[in-house]
């Protein structure tokens, strides 16, 4: 278990290869939340904002512009990365009282999988293996010093089945201490998305679309390629078209399932 509030902001971003397609592979069973940051992170506001303090003054209140508690290091990749949503950015954060009581929850269980940033509005849990992602904000008491019994605050219709989502996952993490995956089903879109983040990093890096083609799709070659391989031309200008677009969109659009 960490608490923790300040990044290394040296540790500038180092995409990975764009030619390699082992280093999308791992993207195919995320979810949101994953595809959330892995944009974020890219994001040349966010890549400033991170460099604009020193570690031992970043502010809470400058990460909030960008739906998080706290600045994460944007050369960590989703594996790495604990990054922290805000409950107004994610609609799967869950709220909870924190107190005395039966059938209590005890986060010294959970290890490594948990993190956690504090600041005057309570204490803001993450716990994730990095594929998966599972939050809570205690708004009174705390989780830190013994199990307690968690008192939820679910209001509307509205917040109602990302809440159920939610729960039942925690239900799942207290009775077998790991994050279920089938209760964390990957997008049926992940591939195509890992393919758009790939494309995007490719023109980043300066690649042509011709050269976007050639890799992604293993063409040889082709001397009169607008003419000799017209599907594979189409189909990289709407990767590009895509890539420049969800470039320019806010992440916390994938956490409520604005981007697709």
């Amino acid at each position: 278990m960490s608490c923790v509030g300040q990044i290394d902001v040296d540790r500038d971003p180092a995409w990975a290869d764009w030619r390699d397609p082992a280093a999308y592979t791992a993207l195919h069973g995320c979810g949101r939340p994953v595809f959330a940051w892995e944009w974020l992170r890219r994001s040349p506001a966010y890549r400033a904002a991170c460099h604009m303090y020193d570690n031992a003054a970043l502010r809470s209140c400058d990460a909030a512009h960008f739906g998080l508690h706290r600045f994460e290091a944007p050369g960590l990749g989703f594996l790495e990365a604990r990054p922290i949503w805000r409950a107004d950015a994610d609609p799967f954060v869950l709220i909870a009282d924190a107190g005395g009581g039966d059938d209590v929850f005890d986060i010294a269980r959970f290890g490594t999988l948990a993190t956690c940033h504090i600041d005057k509005s309570g204490e803001h849990w993450l716990l994730s293996d990095g594929y998966r992602h599972l939050r809570l904000d205690i708004v009174r008491g705390t989780l830190r010093n013994r199990p307690v019994h968690l008192n939820f605050h679910v209001q509307g219709l509205t917040h109602l089945i990302p809440a159920i989502s939610s729960l039942t996952r925690l239900v799942a993490l207290d009775r077998t201490g790991r994050l279920v995956p089938a209760l964390f089903p990957a997008e049926r879109r992940a591939h195509r998305w890992a393919l758009v983040l790939r494309t995007y990093d490719a023109l980043v890096s300066g690649a042509s679309q011709r050269s976007i083609d050639e890799v992604l799709f293993n063409l040889d070659v082709l001397p009169r390629w607008r003419i000799e391989a017209p599907s594979y031309r189409r189909r990289v200008q709407r990767l590009v078209a895509a890539a420049r677009q969800w470039a320019k969109t806010d992440p916390r659009f994938w956490l409520i399932g604005g981007a697709h």
